[in-house]
């Protein structure tokens, strides 16, 4: 959270902007003065923070033992999504940072989409590891790739659902101001 803050950045700043201005006959010329403005990232997070501790999380839960060799498995495929989700997540940081956005519409990066779905199917999984939910796939004799085929088929399913309800509201939203299809204003 203090990496984001701009005050605490241009606090960690201040050195050097105050030594640039300290000496003005050391001060770049027009081309040069460029360097003494912010630059481009800083007008998104970078934070890395998050994705370390989800990746760490996914590393834990993926590895301690559970009381049957099922709900060992359940743990370990919520684990490894929950690190598939932390490497789509550092490569997002990586493809904003070479190429930071440059417009107000949302830049969706692939690797953003691959995040929510490891994040969402990982979600579900923990809920599917629960023990009364293990006993049940034990007694019906269903095994942990049963879950999680139902599970990745589902997250699958509800994103594509969000997307269309999404899509849905933004016709609706064109419509109703009465502007084609394909256009859009400027105000």
């Amino acid at each position: 959270m203090l990496i984001e803050s701009v005050r605490i950045r241009d606090l960690l700043n201040i050195t050097v902007t105050e030594a640039a201005h300290a000496y003005p006959e050391h001060l770049y010329h027009d081309s040069e003065r460029d360097s003494l403005r912010q630059p481009e990232t800083y007008e998104f997070s970078i934070n890395p923070i998050p994705a370390l501790v989800i990746l760490l999380l996914g590393i834990m839960m993926g590895s301690h033992t559970q009381a049957s060799m099922i709900s060992s498995m359940i743990h370990k495929q919520w684990g490894n999504l929950l690190m598939g989700a932390s490497f789509a997540r550092a490569l997002t940081y990586v493809i904003v940072y070479l190429k930071p956005p440059k417009s107000i519409l949302p830049s969706r990066p692939p690797t953003e989409l691959l995040t929510a779905f490891g994040l969402i199917a990982g979600g579900v999984i923990f809920m599917a590891s629960s023990s009364d939910t293990v006993q049940g796939m034990i007694h019906y004799n269903l095994d942990a790739m049963f879950m999680y085929t139902v599970t990745l088929g589902f997250v699958g399913l509800l994103m594509a659902w969000v997307i269309l309800c999404i899509a849905l509201k933004g016709w609706a939203v064109r419509k109703e101001a009465g502007r084609p299809m394909g256009s859009y204003r400027i105000a």
